[in-house]
């Protein structure tokens, strides 16, 4: 239930992320364009990866009664978070901010698996899902990395 809207609202939600990449390369070479747009990205990946923390508390806390020990879990979940808020405050240094980004989506996506595989308390169409969206984020944001 949810499965299809979930799939739409999730690509929906890669719009973003590729408009950005896209016009980071596109645009006339400028540094502060090229600054901007990778601004831009880092701000709306790091909302985005809060968000993906936020699912995943919600999902631990739905099934607190069977699972034997939920601090660990929950503790994870506010991981990417905090990596994405020390992102922003290393803008100083964009491809840090990048890398720290990708470090918090990286473990989004294993805490999501444990979460399925361990925990059971995803379907599998969900956790395929989510590695598809954080493969092609984690990707973007490599070639950026690489780039800038």
């Amino acid at each position: 239930m949810g499965q299809k809207q979930s799939y739409i609202l999730g690509l929906l939600g890669l719009v973003p992320f590729i408009i950005i990449f896209l016009m980071y390369f596109i645009s006339p070479p400028n540094d502060e364009i090229y600054n901007l747009m990778i601004f831009i990205y880092i701000a709306y990946a790091a909302i985005i990866s809060s968000f993906l923390g936020g699912i995943q508390w919600g999902l631990i806390t739905a099934f607190a009664d069977k699972i034997y020990y939920v601090f660990t879990p929950l503790l994870i979940t506010v991981i990417p978070a905090l990596i994405s808020w020390a992102a922003l405050l290393s803008l100083e240094n964009l491809k840090l901010s990048l890398l720290l980004l990708l470090i918090g989506y990286v473990i989004s996506l294993l805490h999501d698996y444990y979460l399925y595989q361990q925990l059971k308390i995803t379907p599998l169409w969900f956790i395929t899902m989510k590695v598809i969206l954080s493969l092609t984020v984690s990707i973007l944001t490599i070639i950026l990395i690489i780039f800038i």
